[in-house]
Formats: C-alpha cells, sequence, structure tokens
C-alpha cells in the first residue's frame, strides 16, 4: 500500500463522513486523491459497521457533486479565454479550440456520466463545461446523477467484497486508467472527424 493510500484510510476512519466529503471535494477539483479507493474504503468500513450505508452513500454524492462544481465553476470563470492563452503551449490554434467549444456543447454533456468512472477525464469534463458555458441547469442535473451512480457503485463494492477490497479496488483502478486514455481517444477521434465533415461540407 503506498503513502497516500494509508494517509487516506486513516482520514476516513478518524473523521468518517467528514473526511469522506472534505477527500472527495478536493479530489474532484484535482487534487491526487484515489477517489475510487477511499470510497470502496468507506463501503468496507460499513460492512465492519464502522459507519452507516445511507448516510455514506449521502455525502460522498454530496462531496463528488461539490468538487464538480467547483470544477465546473472554476472553467466558466476562466472562460475559452483561458485556453487561448495557453494554446500555444497545447498546439492548439484558434479556429481548433472554437471547433472543440462547439462539438463539446452539442455532444460533450453525454459524457459527463460515465466520464466519472475514468480517472482523469471526470475533470476534463468538468471543467470544459464550465469553459464552453454548458447549460447549468443540464449539468448539475448530470452531475449529480454521475455522483450518485459512481458513489454507489465503489461503495457497494468495498462493502460486498469484505477484507477483498483492496486488492479488487487496485486492479479495478488499473482498468479504470486504461479505459480513460480509451475513452479520450475516442473522443478525439470522434472530434477529428467532425472537423473533417465540416470541413468537406464548406469546401462542397
Amino acid at each position: 500500500m503506498h503513502g497516500l493510500e494509508h494517509y487516506v484510510m486513516s482520514i476516513i476512519f478518524h473523521y468518517r463522513y467528514a473526511g469522506l466529503f472534505v477527500l472527495l471535494t478536493g479530489g474532484m477539483v484535482g487534487i491526487p486523491v484515489p477517489d475510487e479507493f477511499l470510497m470502496a474504503f468507506s463501503g468496507f468500513q460499513i460492512s465492519l459497521g464502522r459507519m452507516n450505508l445511507a448516510k455514506t452513500l449521502l455525502v460522498a454524492s454530496l462531496g463528488s457533486f461539490t468538487g464538480m462544481n467547483l470544477s465546473y465553476w472554476v472553467g466558466r470563470t476562466l472562460g475559452i479565454s483561458f485556453l487561448h492563452k495557453v494554446a500555444p503551449l497545447l498546439h492548439f490554434n484558434t479556429k481548433k479550440i472554437t471547433s472543440a467549444e462547439h462539438w463539446f456543447q452539442r455532444f460533450g454533456d453525454r459524457l459527463i456520466v460515465i466520464g466519472y468512472f475514468f480517472p482523469g477525464f471526470r475533470h476534463f469534463t468538468a471543467y470544459f463545461s464550465g469553459m464552453s458555458k454548458l447549460n447549468y441547469a443540464r449539468y448539475a442535473v448530470l452531475a449529480a446523477t454521475g455522483a450518485t451512480l459512481w458513489a454507489f457503485t465503489f461503495i457497494t463494492l468495498g462493502r460486498i467484497l469484505g477484507e477483498h477490497w483492496e486488492k479488487i479496488t487496485f486492479i479495478l483502478h488499473r482498468y479504470l486508467v486504461r479505459g480513460g486514455i480509451i475513452l479520450a481517444l475516442i473522443v478525439f477521434l470522434i472530434y477529428l472527424y467532425s472537423l473533417k465533415r465540416g470541413k468537406a461540407g464548406l469546401e462542397n
């Protein structure tokens, strides 16, 4: 077990719900917190009778939702202008950023719920939703839905697996990271395809 995971377990063990809320909120903003790990550990604590299932699910969902909202508003405050400033570092030009914004406003909201399950990718959906000024009411509904499903999945997993929760969670996390990379590549390819179609339409 790495030092970070041990530290997270210590916080949950001593502070329980307050620790879970703060850690998940920070993790969703971008602080390096092993989110799936801490929720599975919370589920394990439930199986031992040290935490309550309903309360843990509620706190985890609220923490995740709060973090996603903070990320959204940070992205919205920075705006697309922020991307224009760092565009040279990312090898993006103004046309590419504008096209990405339009593409995300049209299709990106469908990725918010599923994005929760892929480390790193969920942060992208939150910040870019804000930057592209995706309708907040729609974003909030999707973010709340994703937070609830995500929390329920990993807390239930930790509760069911019992003493085996740690080993299975590490294996699952490894595959989710890989899945996130694959999902990001798929999204990028779809985006490139949409650009190509749009360019072909203009030429015709």
